[in-house]
């Protein structure tokens, strides 16, 4: 009888214990040493985890019905594993790797009501800035939080362990110290900004006029801001490699589109040709998409020219899918296919 007592009450236990999200992580974290000494199968918790300074809520303002300050503690903690890379001397310098916990964007911005000051109904020209306390700021596409394939990888963190390699256990890369905005698909990890304090919800401004027309179709691409002067193409560039991206292409609205694979060429390496982001852009500046129908969307510069994830997303100058003009956009990161674009006429950098 007093087995089965004790072994219900280690049961108890253990339930408790993963009811609790925080719990569960400080169960993880107490399980120190080196690979090959840890009694899970866990690749991210060789490191005991520590505690960040930050904040015990977040602002959100700007084009939002009202202004409010999120209780982080409300919210439930997520996680995700970076290689942090930062340029220096115009080389690449790898700073380490950590496992970060924290609280996502989507669940941070998800009940907040919005109150968009452009007239274009679909939520495809949204982006949001956070601000630290230094008064800088990282920009993020409203879609590249709620639109992913992978979901809550922008995190306000408040917990971090590093990653050992086992061979090298001597290796100790430096821990930070205060909370940091940390987004885990992006290459060079210039958006990681210390001590997020609030979020800006913005629209794109500007004019897109609607042109009617018989069919849609542009026969034209211009690039805007890229150079110093606008560049117009009829055709992508021949040098450009072509690729080739399956998906199922799925929209909020109509749902099943096509299973077929799109063929054409990756933006960021029609981009590159034009323009090489130094750390400033790839933290705060974003592209619009544009066509004659006056359907827009923004996307941030480094979800584009700084993936680390290969879901790149693909411009096509032939066999269009849907007749979709001249050139069109297929969005290989993104679960929906609202981003995409036909008869695309336009694409302009903004800083």
């Amino acid at each position: 009888m007093k087995t089965k007592l004790a072994s219900i009450f280690v049961i108890f236990l253990i339930l408790s214990s993963c009811s609790n999200p925080e719990s569960n992580i400080d169960n993880q974290a107490s399980l120190t040493g080196l690979s090959g000494d840890i009694n899970n199968n866990l690749l991210f918790d060789n490191q005991d985890t520590q505690l960040l300074e930050s904040p015990d809520h977040i602002r959100v303002f700007g084009e939002v019905k009202e202004e409010q300050e999120i209780m982080l503690s409300t919210l439930k903690l997520r996680s995700v594993v970076v290689k942090e890379v930062l340029p220096e001397d115009g080389k690449p310098a790898f700073k380490g790797t950590y496992r970060y916990d924290g609280y996502s964007l989507e669940d941070l911005l998800g009940y907040v009501e919005l109150d968009k000051k452009s007239e274009f109904n679909p939520i495809t020209d949204l982006y949001v800035k956070v601000h630290n306390s230094e008064g800088s700021y990282a920009l993020i596409s409203w879609a590249k939080i709620f639109y992913p394939v992978h979901h809550h990888l922008q995190l306000i963190t408040t917990r971090v362990s590093r990653h050992v390699p086992y061979k090298t256990p001597d290796v100790q890369y430096p821990l930070p110290q205060k909370s940091k905005l940390v987004i885990g698909n992006d290459l060079l990890t210039c958006r990681n900004i210390t001590n997020p304090v609030s979020i800006e919800v913005c629209s794109c401004q500007g004019d897109f006029p609607e042109i009617e027309m018989d069919r849609l179709f542009w026969p034209t691409l211009t690039l805007q801001g890229f150079s110093d002067s606008q560049v117009v193409l009829e055709e992508l560039p021949p040098s450009l490699p072509e690729k080739e991206s399956e998906m199922v292409f799925y929209g909020r609205g109509r749902g099943i589109h096509q299973l077929s694979p799109f063929k054409g060429c990756y933006l960021s390496d029609l981009l590159w040709e034009y323009s090489q982001p130094d750390q400033e852009l790839l933290r705060t500046g974003y592209i619009i998409a544009s066509s004659p129908d006056a359907y827009h969307t923004i996307f941030s510069v480094s979800e584009i020219m700084n993936r680390n994830d290969r879901l790149e997303t693909l411009i096509i100058d032939e066999d269009n899918y849907e007749q979709a003009g001249q050139f069109s956009l297929v969005v290989s990161g993104d679960f929906f296919s609202d981003r995409a674009m036909k008869a695309l006429s336009r694409i302009e950098l903004r800083k």
